[in-house]
């Protein structure tokens, strides 16, 4: 399996090379445009109003509030995918009072509908609280923004927020059509503290969280701190099932993923068969890059990929099923060295 990271090294020098090369020929100026093309995770924001003291997403507030947040999000440079577009795309109708479970679900529906624009990472649900107090000669609105942010790919908590009370002055007799009107007014504001608090919280996830920012071994940066084999140091734990594999094939495999595939993190024996043998598999790799690897890898098993070798990738698992039976083989130089 030597020769798998040889082809691996050579791909990244190659990367390097034509970078060095487009250096060379000068950098153009980067533009808005380019500017909206992130290599930050993809985000969705969706409002949480099952609670009926919260503001509901028909409301105006809601609307201002989160139109506001993602012009705000989008100058930290995030990927924001577009709830309305998402339903659009998809047909789907979004109501009022929906509760966190069928966000969440909402969510993983549109990343498996096998289309890249719809497709996210990080999910962040807030809820929207306003109140009225009557005080006689005048009203006092107080508004609070709380929330949650999800790893949809690996089904993680990663952490809270929560935007401190702010007070507005309302006229007397302010009914709900005014209150939404001085709410609404104070959106910006709102959106900005958000804003501010999601980005820095989300940039914080999506820089390497490994403690000092080390790489692994044969990784290059692409330039902010996150490996370019990496969609973040954000870690997704995926089902890894070998099926019809014999036992040495089988070790020899999981084997490489955990000494050689960059961006490892651990993995564990969930189930073992007579044919099928499971495993948890823990990395921050592009699904992409894994699929690459585990071509070279079996190929420098002496597999013939294309006759004798079915990858299924889906989200968070990952198939590998040897169709038809192979030969024995000799074993490779580098397994002569055992147990060191």
């Amino acid at each position: 399996m030597k020769r798998m990271m040889q082809n691996m090294k050579r791909g990244m020098l190659m990367a390097a090379t034509l970078g060095v090369a487009a250096m060379a020929l000068g950098a153009a100026p980067q533009t808005a445009l380019a500017q909206k093309h992130s290599s930050k995770i993809p985000v969705i924001v969706m409002g949480e109003d099952s609670d009926p003291a919260s503001v509901k997403r028909s409301s105006d507030i809601y609307k201002r509030v989160l139109a506001a947040l993602k012009g705000s999000m989008q100058r930290y440079d995030f990927r924001m995918v577009d709830e309305e577009f998402m339903a659009a795309d998809l047909g789907w109708k979004i109501t009022d009072r929906r509760p966190k479970v069928e966000l969440i679900e909402a969510a993983k529906l549109a990343n498996n509908a096998g289309q890249g624009n719809l497709r996210s990472r990080a999910m962040v649900l807030f809820r929207i609280h306003a109140t009225s107090k009557d005080l006689s000669f005048a009203n006092k609105v107080t508004t609070r923004v709380d929330g949650e942010i999800y790893d949809i790919a690996s089904n993680t908590f990663l952490d809270t927020f929560e935007i401190a009370p702010a007070a507005y002055s309302a006229p007397a007799n302010c009914n709900s059509v005014c209150i939404s009107e001085v709410v609404g007014g104070k959106a910006r504001d709102i959106a900005r503290n958000l804003g501010d608090v999601l980005a820095k919280k989300l940039s914080y996830l999506n820089e390497d969280q490994a403690g000092g920012g080390t790489t692994a071994v044969g990784s290059n940066n692409s330039g902010n701190g996150v490996p370019s084999y990496a969609e973040s140091q954000m870690l997704v734990p995926y089902t890894v099932e070998l099926d019809y594999f014999d036992t040495r094939e089988a070790l020899a495999i999981i084997g490489v993923m955990a000494d050689e595939f960059p961006g490892y993190s651990s993995h564990e024996l969930l189930e073992k068969g007579s044919v099928v043998r499971k495993y948890e598999y823990v990395t921050n790799a592009k699904v992409t890059k894994l699929e690459e690897w585990l071509n070279i890898l079996l190929i420098d098993m002496g597999f013939d990929v294309d006759k004798q070798i079915n990858i299924d990738v889906q989200p968070g698992k990952i198939t590998i099923e040897k169709i038809v039976p192979t030969p024995n083989r000799p074993r490779s130089d580098d397994e002569n060295s055992r147990f060191n």
